[in-house]
């Protein structure tokens, strides 16, 4: 069987996915060390019997619904790779528009970053990537997220970011931060999402917060008025219908220049302000 009767063989079988023919290509890539044009421009070279049975075994686990990124062990944002293994918060692309604004936000050299629920380190190494010079802490209360997190730091060789365990502020009493920044979970329990996509697979502490998803997002909004410094920054990531509550909570906890970013679907998506204490 040669790469592209693979790849015909493949989609044919992932028919069910959202994009059969690109976990197609994806498994092929990961599992021949081959890029994508490689693929097609060779799409002649002939597969070996072992490479065969390994590649149909992924296949399956995709079948099932398993996240294509827990099957080749990684998920690219912000054209890093960042290692993901079954258990951890998978980062997404959406999140993209959170760290893009902040950047965009604050130029100064020298910043101290919170991340809080940093899964593997999306936002706290991406930053870090792009501001050598802040000085970034990233906070998770799952352990073998934190794991995959500092193999990421080692990965990227990124030296200005730690990573703690810790429930939101929980071990930070008496720090503050000039930006504090979150992805955290904020979706209903009760969400159909939830049931028919590949977030089935994903940690449900990571995905699912009480009162209607809303929980998690108002404790941080609250909590962060006592870790930020005069003119610090708050950026939220919530879901697609609660920024209108996310601009009122703001303002109830006294932040100004309240924004709402839309991400790259045009669905509202993270919500920021500035912290003046009064």
């Amino acid at each position: 069987m040669t790469w592209e009767q693979w790849l015909y063989w493949a989609s044919l079988n992932l028919k069910r996915s959202m994009s059969p023919k690109r976990d197609a290509e994806i498994i092929l890539s990961k599992v021949t060390n081959k890029s994508r044009a490689q693929l097609l421009a060779f799409g002649e070279t002939l597969l070996k019997y072992d490479t065969i049975i390994q590649l149909k075994s992924l296949i399956y686990r995709r079948k099932k619904g398993e996240p294509i990124a827990y099957i080749i062990g990684s998920k690219e944002f912000w054209s890093l790779d960042f290692k993901v293994v079954p258990g951890v918060f998978i980062p997404r692309s959406d999140t993209e528009c959170l760290v893009e604004h902040a950047l965009n936000l604050l130029y100064k050299p020298r910043l101290n970053v919170l991340d809080l629920g940093t899964g593997v380190g999306t936002i706290a190494l991406t930053l870090s990537s792009e501001r050598p010079n802040w000085n970034i802490t990233g906070v998770d209360c799952q352990n073998q997220a934190l794991l995959i997190a500092r193999q990421n730091k080692i990965s990227f060789n990124l030296k200005n970011v730690k990573f703690l365990y810790g429930n939101w502020f929980k071990h930070l009493v008496g720090k503050k931060f000039n930006l504090i920044v979150s992805n955290p979970p904020y979706i209903d329990k009760h969400d159909s999402c939830l049931q028919i996509s590949d977030m089935n697979f994903e940690p449900k502490n990571a995905l699912i917060s009480g009162q209607s998803g809303l929980a998690d997002l108002t404790v941080i909004c609250k909590l962060s008025t006592q870790h930020l410094h005069q003119n610090g920054w708050l950026f939220l990531e919530h879901g697609w219908n609660q920024g209108r509550y996310m601009r009122a909570l703001f303002y109830k906890f006294g932040f100004t220049h309240i924004h709402t970013i839309r991400d790259y679907h045009n669905y509202e998506r993270v919500t920021f302000g500035k912290w003046i204490s009064h």
